[in-house]
């Protein structure tokens, strides 16, 4: 019989599993499970797995119950193992939909594999409901990758999902089901036409088969090739991302620019999937626009999940955007008294101390030359408008330093200045110092990580 002959060779081929394995294999009672079932329980010894048969009884119609039963007494009568639940009544919402069963479904199945240590479970989906699939993408519109449609072998649980029945028509396994005489119930549900998938199962894809009755299989070489162009397409990005990124989670903006506009918009969507973010032609705009305008050295895109797609010069990330309670503020004036040492935001601690013979200034050093009305010390938030003296003379002010110094925009509020008594700015802590002119001094400010 040709679709045994066909089903056992595509096992054999795919290598999806081995006899010493546990298949759960998930039963309806429509005639798709049930060819399904039937075909696992036919192949050869040498190849067939252990099977548990997996039933949800949805409660949805009045012939659930009947279905059950069925499933019931065809197991005991076969020998084989069955897995049911019943979809409570009191937890499904009004108006139960597809999608929600399929939810509960799904959860089932994944206990069923735990129980049972099972590999891979078995679904009977066939090449119409890829058609149907692949048209409702169409319609809908989205992703690219989207029109692959139903995969033939996924990750699932602890193991994999596999559709063995994909290269079939549902007239091929209606004409199985008819030739073994099997049994199995009809959904009555599916001759609605107010859904969207089954109008273009008893409306659209009839019409496509009778202007060509390849119709089918050429659905099957498009999404196969679609798939293989899209895992070479994987591949390329991945070498580029890694071309692109710094860490990771900061990436090159000079490197993006150097891609063709084709390989950059990969690079951003791969970016934002990894970022578990949604990739929306806006998104992939914005954010291509915010990186190619050397206008601005610095921006900013809000993305959602309270997150931000945040360019600063010659690099960008995507950052959560963390709201710091009001008691995790830093105290707007910290006092530095000589001999202790004082707490500062950020992780660090200061302390003034006397000059000692040999001591160089360093990153955590600072000499000074202080007056008694120039004590006590301040440290404190630094302020755009603050303003160090410059060695040539003249001052900069600190916004001009923190941008000449490239910091992103998000880390200015973390800079610290040490301020005297007269309020002069004498240190922009870890970038730029005063440059008074020191004739003797009498102080050293110390820093240092906190422990």
């Amino acid at each position: 019989m040709e679709i045994t002959q066909q089903f056992n060779s595509e096992v054999m081929q795919a290598g999806w599993f081995s006899r010493q394995q546990t298949v759960i294999v998930a039963v309806s009672a429509g005639v798709d499970s049930m060819v399904l079932l039937t075909l696992m329980q036919q192949l050869p010894t040498q190849i067939r797995p252990k099977l548990v048969v997996a039933h949800v009884n949805h409660q949805l119609r009045s012939q659930s119950q009947v279905e059950a039963q069925f499933m019931s007494d065809y197991c005991q009568q076969h020998h084989l193992q069955l897995e049911k639940t019943k979809w409570p009544v009191a937890e499904q919402p009004y108006q139960a939909s597809r999608p929600q069963l399929a939810i509960f479904a799904i959860s089932f199945f994944a206990q069923c594999m735990g129980r049972h240590h099972a590999a891979v479970l078995l679904t009977a989906h066939h090449a119409d409901d890829q058609a149907e699939t692949v048209l409702m993408k169409l319609i809908r519109g989205g992703q690219l990758t989207q029109l692959q449609g139903i995969l033939p072998e996924q990750p699932f649980a602890a193991g994999k999902l596999v559709r063995p029945l994909l290269p079939f028509s549902k007239e091929q396994i209606r004409t199985y089901a008819h030739e073994q005489q099997l049994t199995w119930y009809e959904d009555a549900t599916n001759q609605n036409n107010d859904v969207l998938r089954n109008r273009i199962r008893h409306q659209v894809i009839p019409a496509l088969k009778q202007e060509n009755p390849a119709f089918l299989t050429h659905v099957k070489q498009y999404t196969a090739q679609l798939r293989a162009t899209i895992q070479l397409a994987n591949q390329r990005t991945a070498e580029l991302l890694q071309q692109v990124r710094l860490n990771d989670q900061i990436y090159s903006t000079p490197r993006w620019r150097q891609l063709t506009v084709v390989e950059r918009r990969a690079v951003l969507k791969a970016i934002f999937q990894a970022a578990q973010l949604p990739v929306t032609a806006s998104y992939l705009d914005e954010a291509t626009q915010l990186l190619n305008n050397e206008q601005k050295p610095t921006a900013r895109l809000n993305l959602a999940h309270s997150r931000v797609f945040e360019k600063a010069y010659d690099q960008f990330s995507i950052k959560s955007e963390l709201k710091v309670p009001q008691n995790h503020k830093p105290a707007d004036k910290i006092v530095v008294i000589s001999n202790q040492w004082v707490q500062l935001p950020w992780g660090l601690r200061a302390q003034l101390v006397p000059t000692q013979k040999g001591s160089r200034p360093d990153s955590w050093h600072m000499a000074l030359a202080l007056r008694p009305d120039e004590l006590p010390l301040q440290v404190r938030q630094a302020q755009p408008d603050d303003q160090i003296k410059l060695a040539g003379g003249g001052h900069k002010t600190v916004r001009r330093i923190l941008i000449d110094h490239k910091i992103p925009p998000a880390k200015r509020a973390q800079q610290l200045v040490v301020v005297s008594a007269q309020a002069e700015v004498l240190w922009l802590i870890g970038l730029q110092r005063t440059a008074r002119e020191l004739t003797e001094t009498n102080y050293e400010l110390v820093l240092k990580q906190s422990d």
